[in-house]
């Protein structure tokens, strides 16, 4: 029987960060809100908070996004 890891299969959203400057995430849902210091991101069971200063989208396509930025916090709210 072939077997695949669970996040494999999981419609969880997955996010890679590079440092404080940059985050991708896949398994978005939507964008909730959006200014240059904060961006929520629907990412289904939860809603992911990110702070900083001059926070831009710099790609949106279906559901992966890429954040550009200073970061200076995530947050996961339920």
């Amino acid at each position: 029987m072939l077997q695949f890891p669970e996040t494999a299969l999981s419609k969880s959203a997955q996010m890679e960060i590079m440092g404080n400057r940059e985050i991708t995430l896949d398994g978005s849902q939507g964008v909730l809100e959006y200014s240059e210091d904060c961006i929520k991101i629907n990412a289904g069971r939860m809603v992911l908070k990110f702070s900083g200063r001059g926070l831009t989208l710099k790609c949106l396509s279906g559901e992966s996004l890429a954040i550009e930025g200073f970061l200076t916090g995530i947050e996961f709210l339920t």
